[in-house]
């Protein structure tokens, strides 16, 4: 899967941003999702899915914190 930090997808039509690390994720290429309060977010690796899943509240409320 190709990093692009802060940039947004070209032609993408289902675009999300990482709630932990601020990347683009194409829905359907994600590496992980999960679902919190009837939403669901899309990841770009394992390791923000798990620490979204420890305290979603925390990204939710300050947004992604660790920019690359």
């Amino acid at each position: 899967m190709e990093h692009q930090h802060g940039q947004p997808a070209q032609g993408a039509g289902n675009a999300h941003t990482d709630p932990v690390c601020g990347m683009t994720v194409i829905e359907g290429k994600e590496a992980a999702r999960s679902e919190h309060n009837g939403e669901t977010y899309y990841f770009c690796g394992r390791g923000c899915k798990v620490a979204f899943d420890k305290t979603p509240e925390k990204f939710l409320k300050e947004g992604p914190s660790m920019r690359m």
